[in-house]
């Protein structure tokens, strides 16, 4: 565990390409966190903590059903509120059949990592148009490049890689061997 709070195994250093073209020193690879339940359900109960502290008049969790469901759904369970997922796809979000929220809701937006934000833009932006007032965004960690919606933002731990456009990469400019290709944090 570093000093910061982040596990270890989650950490992949060296030269990585994204699938979105990007370059960086390194990367996370979350899965070996949300496939260990216990682990898991260990930051869903550090996530819940500060969105309590901070947000306590929040009634309604969502993640986004790609990524976040799981996670979501333990935070959720930590502070005794329903869960509501989203699909996104294609610019569009639309809520899960298994809980279309009535609006307004005061939401907190709960993921993992947030490596540009297109996402997590997407999902405020959908938010407010369906009436609901986002409280705050709740994530793991989030890439110093990515572009956020302009709401309150609590992260567990900084983000310990820097991120590059292929003409600005160190390693590149090295001559540093691409280590991990094709990579979605």
């Amino acid at each position: 565990m570093s000093e910061s709070g982040l596990p270890d195994r989650l950490r992949r250093d060296g030269h990585a390409v994204f699938k979105n073209s990007l370059h960086a020193n390194g990367w996370l690879e979350k899965g070996e966190l949300v496939r260990d339940p216990v682990r898991l359900d260990g930051l869903a109960r550090a996530q819940a903590a500060s969105i309590q502290t901070h947000w306590p008049t929040a009634d309604l969790i969502v993640g986004a059903s790609q990524c976040g469901a799981v996670l979501a759904a333990f935070v959720a369970r930590h502070l005794a509120l329903p869960v509501a997922f989203v699909n996104l796809q294609d610019g569009q979000m639309t809520f899960h059949r298994m809980n279309v929220p009535a609006s307004p809701q005061r939401v907190v937006l709960v993921d993992d990592l947030i490596s540009t934000g297109t996402d997590a833009r997407l999902m405020v932006a959908e938010m407010r148009r369906a009436g609901h007032t986002v409280v705050g965004l709740s994530v793991w960690t989030v890439r110093q490049t990515a572009l956020l919606p302009e709401v309150p933002l609590l992260t567990l731990w900084p983000h310990p890689y820097q991120t590059f456009s292929a003409s600005a990469c160190p390693q590149c400019a090295a001559g540093e061997a691409v280590r991990w290709e094709q990579v979605r944090e």
